[in-house]
């Protein structure tokens, strides 16, 4: 006699599951992030070769605006092959640092890192509509605020704080109250307050 064993809840959830990770949408897009991953690799090491061979023109920490037409000299030297050359100006023309240095009149570099043109008023203008958006800055929390009020006060002087103790001309001075347990010790004082307390609920 045969023995069936009848799939589990716990058995068909693992194979939806399974299922799941291998549909085509999910394999898809995991072959679509290794591709822009290796891109994002092959596209810093093609600018990498730049900064290397071309230390006087490329720089990624402090770029310079490239001469017009340095393709076709960087293909005329010869030293990086023309797709890699291609692949690092278009990566290297995108660097937020790249793009603010293209302000208008900024000196264009050739190969020798020479003055080779100049940055037009149009070319700034495109740069400038390149750069991302600036994001919000976050917002602060009350003990922030608070904080920074307080550096802003200015000391407290004598004279400052002798100023506000005077009282304007014209005006007469209101008298403090006396204080009712005055001359009392903690027993008694704390005997009288409860029965101001209690007197008051009445």
């Amino acid at each position: 006699m045969n023995q069936t064993t009848e799939p589990t809840a716990e058995n068909n959830t693992e194979t939806s599951v399974a299922q799941e990770e291998s549909t085509p949408v999910a394999v898809a897009k995991e072959a679509a992030e290794r591709k822009k991953a290796k891109s994002r690799a092959a596209n810093r090491a093609a600018v990498q070769l730049l900064c290397e061979n071309y230390p006087q023109t490329f720089s990624v920490s402090e770029p310079k605006p490239l001469k017009i037409g340095i393709q076709e000299d960087l293909v005329a030297d010869g030293k990086i092959s023309q797709n890699k050359i291609k692949r690092g100006l278009a990566s290297y023309v995108r660097i937020y640092a790249y793009l603010r240095a293209q302000s208008e009149g900024a000196a264009r570099v050739d190969l020798l890192g020479e003055e080779a043109g100049q940055v037009t008023a149009g070319e700034a203008a495109h740069a400038a509509s390149k750069l991302p958006a600036q994001r919000p800055g976050k917002p602060k929390s009350n003990n922030q605020k608070q904080d920074k009020r307080a550096v802003r006060r200015p000391p407290k002087s004598r004279k400052n704080v002798a100023q506000k103790k005077a009282v304007p001309q014209g005006q007469a001075k209101v008298k403090k109250a006396d204080n009712p347990f005055q001359g009392l010790d903690d027993n008694q004082r704390m005997a009288s307050k409860l029965d101001l307390l209690l007197n008051k609920h009445k």
